[in-house]
């Protein structure tokens, strides 16, 4: 019985002193607030995917918007650039036609379409898509995830033969 008590008063203990750790220990001011706008291109977070030459569908690529919430519309001007492998009707169609692209307030993802259309490739060419984001309408609105480095600011798909 006095080991019982004793382990149960030690037990209460521990319990009492992880409490006030945990309360002391969180500090809300250590914690990182991004309320910085921004827009940024990515699939499965990754800003780098392959697409097999022999593949014919469409395919979705979102363009995200991270904002504080707000009552304005938001305008992305993109580009999108094929390596000297690819041209466009032959081994690819984009099928979104609009551009700069338009959010409207409450919308925080957009999409580019492009049909991959079936073709074997030459292998020695550069055989890559890449969609960038060149620029917006509002000023504060920052191009790629939060940092200098202004990671996914662009999206590039790689063709590959299988």
């Amino acid at each position: 019985m006095k080991v019982t008590k004793c382990a149960l008063k030690f037990f209460f203990i521990v319990v009492y002193a992880m409490g006030i750790v945990s309360l002391i220990g969180c500090n809300k001011d250590n914690i990182e607030d991004f309320q910085d706008a921004y827009v940024h291109i990515m699939q499965n977070e990754s800003n780098i995917i392959t697409v097999n030459s022999n593949r014919k569908d469409i395919a979705t690529y979102y363009i995200y918007y991270s904002t504080p919430a707000t009552n304005k519309d938001l305008m992305v001007n993109y580009r999108i650039e094929p390596g000297n492998g690819l041209k466009e009707g032959r081994d690819y169609q984009v099928i979104t036609t609009e551009n700069p692209l338009r959010f409207p307030s409450g919308v925080y993802q957009r999409p580019i379409q492009i049909r991959w259309l079936e073709r074997e490739l030459d292998e020695s060419l550069d055989n890559t898509i890449t969609i960038t984001i060149e620029n917006t309408n509002i000023d504060n609105v920052a191009i790629g995830l939060p940092g200098p480095a202004k990671n996914q600011s662009a999206f590039l798909i790689q063709k590959v033969n299988p």
